[in-house]
């Protein structure tokens, strides 16, 4: 038996929670670079980690250098549709506001078990995966025109209605959307009324390209939505270290991070999860727990997606502050490990 049984029982409850999403969508392409390639008698050898990758590159310094990739897959990505596809796996309503096609939704996005309103084409990605996890490379994603119209259009109007009555909020990928202030700027705009008891969630990706007075801004966006809502800033631990150094004036430990961060943004809660724990700081204290970290991943590409999607799940279904962690754990490590986020009846049956 696992501490998560009762919730197989609550089905109809989780049904009716409702997630609305906003606003990415990429198309990823991962891939392995290969330190050697396969001959006749050996197969091709990958690139364990990404310092050996590193490592390598820089040995090429004022030489120039190819390197050959394998491809593993093509599929949808961005922090949108990992985190709303794992969201919906679980049972929840969600709605997913995103670049997800132009007026049609695109082929890698239309097996989500989501409500989609495309209001632009994805973005395209390449992935590179490594046993200590990715680096991705893509474009910047510009948007012609008043983004918060274009939201409008192509969800008739809704957008605002949406994201009023939703039992938890997602807003993601900022760093890599020179429109996404905009949009969360007009999704917290939509938030007529006052609730404690539902959410806001943010995941900034990573924010290394942006400057001070921009992380700051948008902190200070998040701490306005937590006077309407209980506002979640998720974190992975490159981030939380940058942003600490750009807003902090500080490189301290992850805890006093997100301690820092809650005192001088009024966010409410922080939740940094990085490749050996995971964090959750709030009024009522912190809990860290230890991850089962995966020495040989299936895919790293998605997980801190996946282990938002059940953070979110286990937010809005009420689980206690340790609950909460230990189930956005187990759903991280099983997608880790099989490349695929699982139903919750398979993610039961796993952890018992």
């Amino acid at each position: 038996m696992s501490r998560f049984d009762g919730l197989l029982e609550r089905r109809a409850e989780i049904a009716r929670k409702k997630l609305t999403v906003g606003f990415d969508g990429f198309t990823d392409l991962i891939v392995r670079p290969l330190r050697q390639a396969a001959t006749a008698d050996t197969p091709a050898q990958p690139f364990d980690t990404i310092r050996q990758f590193g490592e390598f590159l820089v040995g090429k310094a004022e030489k120039s250098c190819s390197v050959e990739l394998k491809v593993e897959a093509r599929q949808l990505g961005g922090n949108l549709p990992f985190l709303s596809r794992g969201a919906g796996g679980l049972g929840l309503d969600v709605s997913c506001i995103g670049m997800l096609g132009d007026g049609a939704v695109e082929e890698p996005f239309r097996r989500m078990p989501c409500t989609l309103y495309p209001f632009a084409p994805s973005g395209q990605s390449t992935c590179m995966e490594f046993q200590d996890g990715k680096v991705m490379l893509a474009a910047d994603c510009t948007l012609p025109g008043d983004p918060w119209q274009t939201v409008l259009d192509a969800t008739d109007g809704r957008a605002p209605a949406l994201f009023e009555g939703a039992d938890l909020i997602a807003l993601v990928n900022w760093s890599e959307l020179s429109f996404s202030h905009n949009l969360w700027r007009h999704a917290l705009k939509a938030l007529d009324s006052t609730d404690k008891t539902r959410f806001a969630f943010f995941d900034l990706c990573d924010v290394s390209r942006k400057t001070a007075e921009q992380i700051d801004a948008v902190l200070r966006l998040i701490g306005g939505f937590a006077e309407k809502r209980t506002a979640v800033l998720s974190l992975n631990e490159n981030e939380a270290l940058t942003v600490s150094a750009a807003v902090l004036n500080s490189a301290g430990e992850i805890e006093d991070i997100a301690n820092a961060l809650r005192g001088k943004y009024g966010i409410d809660e922080v939740l940094v999860h990085t490749l050996r724990d995971s964090l959750l700081l709030t009024a009522r204290g912190v809990t860290r727990l230890a991850t089962d970290f995966v020495e040989e991943p299936k895919i790293s590409t998605g997980a801190g997606d996946n282990f938002n999607a059940a953070s979110c799940f286990a937010a809005v279904m009420g689980m206690e502050d340790g609950d909460r962690v230990a189930f956005a754990n187990a759903f991280a490590h099983f997608y880790i490990q099989n490349g695929y986020n699982p139903s919750l009846t398979e993610l039961l049956d796993s952890l018992n």
